[in-house]
């Protein structure tokens, strides 16, 4: 029983020495944190009665050049003194131990101190001079809190301070603007990170400042969250920073621009692709071809699947194609794939059908175009060699037979190897040789003189 009560005891005075040193360390911490609001309040008084002086030598002087040399003067010396005393009062209140009829005046102080810095830098970013960027994101939101903190413990039932919040009311809004340049600044400075941490203050403001939630530079900003998302994946892409554009991917897509928004759709299989990860490259082309079947991304998309499937068989990519008509009986790319599908077999009767839509589909389509008479071509090349070798009773009934199964194809062959002439003139070895051997079987020589000498 001795021993509990004197180790009882013991414990006892454990507890009252901890609770002595922690309230010394408190006493420590408050009177280290009033110093630095102290040493941070003087700096202020210092650089605003250097613009009080200035005020009243403008009331004295009439020379106007010499008003402008007192204010770079000031403005350079509250500048300094800014530089100085800002950092101190962050750090007091940091600590949280500042007393809180304090805190008016303190954050006045500190708002009027950040804005002396953060105007510096905004004077180096429109001489495009090298500046701290990281710097002035940091201050952007401290002077947000500054002007927060000023309407939280201020009173307007005093006279002064009223006249304060009713300016920091009209001020806060426009701070929004500053954390969208924290945000631009960081992109162009290549600051990923940085700039991920500026546009998450500037998308939270009115979450964070409700006080300021309602008025219209904060609910209509000049620079839209999806146009700061476009701006921040654009660049993480180039750095190949993909983490952050998988991010970002669904806000950038927000962007009302349409190149923007192409690139976006089209770039995020190319990241799967150098990322190595060939299944949600697969994936993310399905998607793109499934969110605006009729767009030109889904159109590549659907080409480039369609190659992707086709090195893994002929069934795998008809397989895929099956897929995409069953949604769509008129996707011009999965026709050409079945269409290609029936070639690789010989079919060209089969084959011609599906190439005879996508040129439905899209009269301009140079390859449906190309594939539709060289199908017809070669049915009429087919018939012809079949022909050769067929035994007739006179040249009548041979000329009738090559009219039915050789002439027919390549008249009809004739008109879609006209249409690539005509759409890729530049590229005669993809219609001269076949126009050449149709117009020559249709004994039609005043065409053949007009074709470039290319060669069967």
């Amino acid at each position: 029983m001795a021993a509990l009560l004197l180790a009882s005891s013991l414990y006892a005075q454990d507890d009252k020495a901890a609770a002595k040193a922690a309230k010394e360390a408190e006493k420590v911490a408050k009177k280290e944190a009033q110093n630095l609001f102290n040493e941070g309040m003087k700096c202020f008084e210092k650089a605003n009665a250097q613009y009080n002086e200035l005020n009243q030598f403008r009331m004295m002087t009439k020379d106007q050049a010499k008003v402008e040399a007192k204010q770079k003067e000031v403005a350079a010396a509250a500048l300094d003194l800014s530089k100085q005393g800002a950092p101190l009062l962050s750090k007091a209140f940091a600590t949280g131990l500042v007393e809180e009829k304090k805190l008016f005046d303190g954050y006045r102080a500190h708002d009027f101190m950040l804005s002396q810095l953060i105007n510096a830098e905004l004077q180096h970013a429109a001489a495009k001079e090298p500046f701290d960027t990281a710097f002035f994101a940091k201050a952007a939101v401290e002077m947000c809190d500054a002007c927060h903190n000023q309407l939280k413990y201020g009173k307007k039932s005093d006279d002064q301070q009223k006249v304060t919040m009713v300016q920091v009311e009209a001020k806060f809004p426009r701070l929004h603007t500053y954390l969208g340049y924290a945000t631009q600044f960081a992109v162009e400075n290549k600051d990923l990170d940085g700039a991920c941490a500026a546009f998450e203050n500037y998308k939270n403001f009115a979450q964070k400042y409700p006080e300021v939630a309602n008025d219209d530079a904060v609910k209509n900003p000049q620079i839209s969250n999806a146009q700061f998302a476009f701006n921040i994946y654009f660049t993480a892409y180039q750095m190949h920073r993909y983490d952050i554009c998988d991010k970002f991917y669904d806000e950038a897509l927000l962007f009302d621009d349409a190149n923007s928004h192409a690139f976006v759709v089209s770039s995020r299989p190319q990241m799967y692709l150098q990322k190595g990860d060939t299944v949600a490259w697969a994936n993310a082309l399905k998607e793109m071809i499934n969110s605006d079947p009729n767009s030109n991304n889904a159109e590549i998309a659907a080409q480039n699947l369609l190659a992707h499937y086709s090195q893994k068989g002929v069934d795998e990519m008809v397989k895929f194609a099956d897929e995409l008509l069953a949604k769509n009986p008129n996707n011009k790319i999965a026709n050409y794939g079945k269409g290609y599908s029936f070639v690789k077999a010989g079919n060209y009767a089969e084959a011609v059908k599906y190439y005879e839509k996508c040129v439905e589909v899209d009269p301009e389509y140079v390859d449906g175009n190309y594939q539709c008479g060289f199908c017809y071509y070669q049915i009429g090349l087919e018939n012809g060699r079949k022909i050769m070798d067929k035994k007739y009773k006179s040249q009548a009934e041979a000329d009738k037979d090559s009219e039915a199964k050789v002439k027919v194809y390549l008249r009809k062959a004739a008109p879609y190897f006209e249409k690539v002439r005509e759409l890729k003139p530049e590229d005669p070895d993809r219609w001269a040789a076949e126009l050449k051997v149709i117009y020559t079987n249709l004994k039609q020589m005043d065409k053949v003189k007009s074709l470039p000498d290319v060669g069967f």
